[in-house]
């Protein structure tokens, strides 16, 4: 009787683990939470880090047609953004995260939430990026 009911507990953690990891842990708020990121070892390298050993493309390439811009101001905005990867103001791994989650959030017009998210977090360390009119919003 109780190594039926061991096996039982056992069966029901085992389907709540995996009905959990099946909907991303979305309940405790925590968006980007998947299984994937419950199985990473903390020593293995995320995917910005990985994208950096695949020199595929250039960062310019992949921003421009990538992000879908087609405005002189955006263009500006990703040479602004370049610039500051070569002088190492930014990582090429937080462009890279920023460049797939633009991606992913809209693949039609991912543009103005790279650049909005990109402007977020290089303030965040200390680096300014000057204003552009870039982004257009429809009224």
């Amino acid at each position: 009787m109780m190594a039926r009911r061991i096996l039982s507990v056992s069966r029901f953690r085992s389907i709540l683990l995996a009905s959990l990891l099946g909907s991303g842990l979305s309940f405790l708020g925590l968006p980007g939470l998947n299984s994937s990121v419950l199985g990473q070892d903390p020593l293995d390298m995320n995917e910005a880090e990985r994208m950096l050993d695949i020199d595929v493309v250039e960062l310019r390439d992949q921003l421009v047609f990538g992000l879908r811009t087609f405005q002189p101001a955006q263009q500006q905005f990703i040479d602004l953004v370049i610039q500051k990867v070569e002088s190492k103001e930014i990582s090429r791994a937080m462009v890279n995260v920023v460049f797939v989650w633009a991606r992913k959030r809209n693949p039609k017009v991912p543009y103005p939430y790279f650049e909005i998210v990109l402007r977020l977090l290089a303030e965040r360390k200390g680096v300014v990026l000057p204003a552009t009119n870039s982004i257009v919003i429809a009224q």
